[in-house]
């Protein structure tokens, strides 16, 4: 089945700051390597921030679409290289944590319509 409209820039970010949330304590939980743990909450706090700045893009501090939709693809880029790296420093769970967090990322990448709404 098939979407019949794209994701507005709002909606990208409120699903994208509870991605980042969930990538901070989803590694606690699983009680994952230090190593591990560090690049989760990093990565977290990024996609966190990067929400919450591309979600006014006409305000004080935010980013303009292009750039959020560049930054978008860049993290989930890391994300899905970052699991391959963790996977093979500390098993099954980071890269299976960190492979669904680049997949979501790139699947909510790819269905978001970045341009401006218009009035």
């Amino acid at each position: 089945m098939r979407r019949a409209t794209r994701l507005d820039i709002h909606s990208h970010s409120a699903l994208e700051l509870l991605l980042g949330a969930a990538l901070i304590a989803v590694p606690f939980a699983l009680s994952l390597a230090p190593g591990a743990l560090i690049v989760a909450v990093v990565c977290g706090s990024v996609l966190a921030g990067l929400a919450l700045a591309g979600s006014e893009s006409g305000g004080r501090g935010g980013l303009s679409l292009s750039a959020h939709a560049t930054y978008d693809w860049a993290m989930a880029t890391a994300l899905i290289c970052s699991s391959i790296a963790l996977g093979v420093a500390s098993g099954a769970r980071p890269l299976i944590l960190f492979m669904a967090a680049g997949l979501a990322e790139l699947t909510l990448t790819a269905s978001t319509s970045y341009s401006a709404r218009r009035a």
